[in-house]
């Protein structure tokens, strides 16, 4: 990889995480609605599907961030 490369690799990243912190805020702000009762069917089946897009998300940006670590430890110049 060269720098060209890393760098863009290092601004994917960047939009993976700002894409997993925007469906943390989904989320939460789901989370925020619950009330003492039992939440309907719909409602739990709307959360448990922004559920999978948050756990998709962060494991797209920690796939990217692990790549990122990797260069950083071997150097962005190697060919390993």
């Amino acid at each position: 990889m060269d720098h060209q490369g890393f760098t863009k690799l290092h601004a994917e990243c960047d939009a993976a995480r700002h894409d997993y912190f925007a469906e943390t805020e989904i989320t939460s702000t789901m989370l925020a609605k619950c009330a003492p009762e039992p939440l309907s069917f719909k409602e739990r089946l709307a959360l448990a599907a922004q559920g999978i897009a948050e756990n998709h998300a962060h494991l797209m940006y920690l796939g990217m961030r692990d790549i990122l670590l990797e260069a950083a430890r071997v150097g962005y110049g190697s060919s390993s």
